[in-house]
């Protein structure tokens, strides 16, 4: 990954380098290391200060009306001569000024990218990733913070998305969305900008054109996530009419329709198509615990194979083009929004917590167990009450915000930080420009789905001739998406997935057996002993209603 650690006073002499760096910065009382593959890293002299070295980490887009590109030297000069400017940044990124007493640090208006500062009395550490926290020792769980974790991302398979700015360590503060971070003889200070929808409406559909184009116009070499699903065939439609050169990769398993209607597009439209299976991708045991390291806790260890996935795929492509957060233009939530129609007032607590809570089978104490509900009712509560008033925005749309603001940092934060190592994870609709635009495309424009129908018609029309996907099924595209979600519901039969992760803990059964007797899990006093040996012993026994509960002890004990 394009990582970065450092710290500000204290006795950080005794500190062991956690890793080869391929960047430093020393200055009395400060400490920077950087590294990474080199891939989404920048290193440079401050050109308004040449005390002070500036990191640059993931892959910032400057935005100039419809049209984007990526910063030169110039543009960073112009952006380090006002450091404000950054907050025009889109993309995902951290940038890292350090100087002589001081460290000042930004991240992107999502917090798609963020940074971690664990306080130690009067010394500060910094770093990019949970998996530096992790190996710097400064990774303990808080059980109010986690409770807003727990009751949302947990079974991880159902996982949904914290309701929280807040890590769920000790001692440990964060960047949120657009955040400021300043530390220097006076202490930490910090300030966030939490996401707002654009004041002013664009053309979207052109937004996303230029957005979905950048990468292939800068030189890149692309690859798409290709699916038979509907968000990825706007974004394929942009790029066909380009006629500009890209690849395709299908990733998963050769069953169902999915996989057959992606095949079949490529194809027609001479494509070059590649497939990886789970089974390449993925090395067994070891790669689940790499994955929940690095990504933790609230992560399906079944998906371990995405560790094994982006350097196959990055052999080959600079770009991973993928259609995630499309729904967002779409019915994203259904019965959620459906329901939420009718309500033409801030929804209330309960209402809004109805949508978020989960209940999973616990294996923690009583005592943990109070706790935890009290972190989720705590932390939804702050959150719920920084949100905009709903005047003017129907209540489907004050939902979407929420999302926008909370889902990227508990959701793809762990990826994209990972990721960084080997290319670019470019998701189009993830953008602060794209996102920013929905407010103003209204309820009506997402039933229609009238963003993706209409750049679909227009740039490939004959994209509408090919059915959509959900996983095993299909159904003509006249269909909405949601109408086909309602329909799977009514079938019976455990999808692809589920057969996956059945699989992976039928496969791995030794070694998760031997979980429980581990020290870290032996010694861990908010588990309940008894609990754990009952799941596990119950699974194996052949109760398969204890799959989520298996899946959620696994992830929280390797991704703690």
């Amino acid at each position: 990954m394009s990582w970065i650690y450092g710290y500000y006073s204290g006795s950080f002499q005794q500190e062991a380098e956690l890793r080869p760096a391929l960047y430093r910065f020393d200055a009395p009382g400060i400490k920077i290391r950087a590294g990474g593959s080199g891939k989404n890293l920048l290193c440079f002299d401050n050109p308004s200060n040449k005390d002070e070295k500036v990191f640059v980490l993931g892959d910032p887009i400057l935005q100039q009306g419809v049209c984007f590109r990526y910063p030169d030297t110039g543009d960073w000069a112009w952006l380090c001569a006002d450091e404000t400017r950054l907050s025009r940044l889109d993309g995902h990124w951290v940038v890292v000024f350090a100087g002589n007493h001081v460290i000042r640090a930004y991240n992107d208006s999502l917090g798609k990218r963020s940074l971690f500062i664990h306080q130690n009395q009067d010394a500060w550490f910094i770093a990019s990733d949970i998996s530096l926290l992790k190996e710097s020792g400064r990774a303990e769980l808080d059980i109010r913070r986690f409770g807003a974790y727990w009751h949302t991302m947990f079974p991880p398979n159902l996982r949904r998305y914290a309701p929280s700015r807040e890590s769920c360590y000790k001692d440990v503060q964060m960047l949120f969305q657009g955040s400021r971070m300043i530390l220097d003889d006076a202490g930490l200070s910090m300030k966030h900008q939490p996401f707002l929808p654009a004041e002013e409406k664009q053309d979207l559909p052109l937004l996303l054109e230029n957005m979905c184009l950048l990468p292939l116009l800068s030189g890149r070499k692309v690859c798409v996530g290709l699916s038979g699903g509907m968000d990825i065939r706007p974004l394929l439609a942009i790029l066909l009419s380009s006629g500009m050169p890209f690849t395709a990769v299908h990733f998963g398993t050769e069953e169902g329709e999915d996989y057959r209607i992606a095949r079949k597009i490529a194809e027609d439209h001479n494509i070059p198509f590649r497939f990886i299976s789970h089974q390449e991708a993925s090395k067994g045991w070891e790669m689940a615990k790499d994955y929940l390291f690095h990504r933790g806790f609230g992560f399906n260890p079944a998906s371990n194979s995405l560790l094994g996935y982006y350097p196959i795929l990055s052999q080959e492509a600079d770009v991973f083009l993928g259609g995630y957060y499309g729904e967002l233009f779409r019915f994203r939530f259904m019965s959620a929004h459906l329901t939420s129609i009718f309500r033409l007032r801030k929804p209330d607590f309960g209402s809004f917590a109805a949508y978020l809570f989960n209940n999973p089978s616990s294996f923690f104490t009583k005592d943990v167990n109070l706790e935890l509900h009290r972190g989720f009712v705590e932390s939804l509560k702050k959150e719920l009450a920084d949100m905009l008033s709903p005047q003017g925005m129907l209540n489907p749309l004050w939902m979407n915000l929420f999302y926008a603001r909370y889902s990227p940092r508990s959701i793809n934060m762990p990826d994209l930080s990972h990721l960084d190592n080997y290319l670019c994870d470019f998701m189009p609709f993830m953008q602060k420009a794209i996102v920013g635009q929905h407010w103003h495309y209204g309820v009506v424009h997402q039933l229609n789905e009238g963003l993706h129908r209409g750049i679909i018609k227009r740039k490939a029309p004959d994209l509408q001739n090919y059915p959509l996907a959900i996983a095993e099924h299909s159904a003509s595209y006249l269909h909405r998406p949601y109408t086909l979600k309602l329909r799977l519901k009514l079938k019976k039969g455990a999808s692809y997935n589920q057969s996956r992760t059945e699989s992976f803990l039928q496969s791995n059964k030794t070694e998760i057996m031997a979980l429980r007797e581990e020290s870290t899990v032996i010694q861990d006093p908010w588990l309940d002993s008894r609990k754990v040996g009952r799941i596990l012993d119950s699974y194996y026994g052949g109760d398969r209603g204890q799959e989520h509960a298996l899946l959620s002890f696994i992830s929280y004990a390797l991704g703690k």
